[in-house]
């Protein structure tokens, strides 16, 4: 009878942690649904919503509100950057201007009170010309992006899919939830014509951060002021990647 007991309540444990195992499950699939519907929607967003499509177009009606920055770092093979930098998609700036020191950078940025988001040109038609034609003598490149969702996620795109494994890798090994976007799929950065892949190789490596990641970066996101311990394990797991592919980084 004893016997009996200790095993209808083992039985009754094991039934509980199912229950409990497959709660999560559904929850997990249905947070990731949710975040691919996120995505998709950005997207579509993005690619109907862009006020200009070339930098002729848009200086034509926008004479002030942006800045162009760049820093050409003498023996680097790397050009990290932004196209959407400043109040465009806030927060890319921060992250591209910690690689300053070893890399050379660049960044288009809104400076506007407001409407910064008129100032988005998708990378397939970026074509600013002193990004034109720097990227071209560069053998790699990484951009950094933003996009919309309200998970704390980055999305790893770009046609160099071993170093795509290793940021998403390094990532999560520090705590980030990231995955891999491969050719095809919602902000892959494949496309030939996406300003990232016109360097002297075509190999890239595209970062897509969501609202609520860049959002943990900072203690006051508006003004991005105060950068936040999850910041500098974000930039230490990509510098790790980077010292993986050039030791003599």
């Amino acid at each position: 009878m004893k016997r009996l007991l200790i095993c209808g309540f083992i039985f009754l444990i094991l039934c509980a942690l199912l229950m409990v195992k497959c709660s999560h499950s559904i929850q997990e699939k249905k947070e990731q649904k949710q975040h691919h519907e996120e995505v998709e929607k950005y997207q579509k967003e993005r690619k109907k919503g862009d006020q200009y499509e070339s930098f002729k177009q848009l200086i034509r009606h926008e004479r002030e509100g942006y800045e162009i920055e760049f820093h050409e770092k003498g023996g680097s093979d790397l050009l990290v950057f932004s196209p959407h930098g400043g109040e465009i998609e806030p927060g890319t700036s921060e992250i591209v201007e910690a690689f300053q020191e070893r890399y050379s950078t660049y960044l288009f940025e809104g400076t506007k009170r407001d409407n910064n988001r008129d100032l988005h040109i998708t990378s397939t038609k970026f074509d600013e010309p002193i990004l034109v034609q720097m990227i071209k003598t560069y053998p790699f490149s990484i951009s950094i992006h933003g996009y919309k969702s309200d998970r704390k996620h980055t999305l790893v795109g770009g046609t160099n899919e071993k170093m795509q494994r290793a940021v998403v890798r390094e990532l999560k090994d520090r705590g980030f939830s990231a995955e891999m976007v491969q050719e095809g799929e919602r902000l892959s950065g494949t496309d030939p014509k996406n300003i990232n892949n016109r360097n002297a190789s075509g190999e890239s490596v595209q970062l897509e951060i969501s609202t609520a990641q860049r959002e943990a970066f900072f203690d006051d996101f508006d003004t991005r002021k105060g950068k936040k311990k999850a910041f500098r394990r974000y930039i230490r797991a990509l510098k790790e990647v980077l010292r993986e592919f050039d030791p003599s980084s």
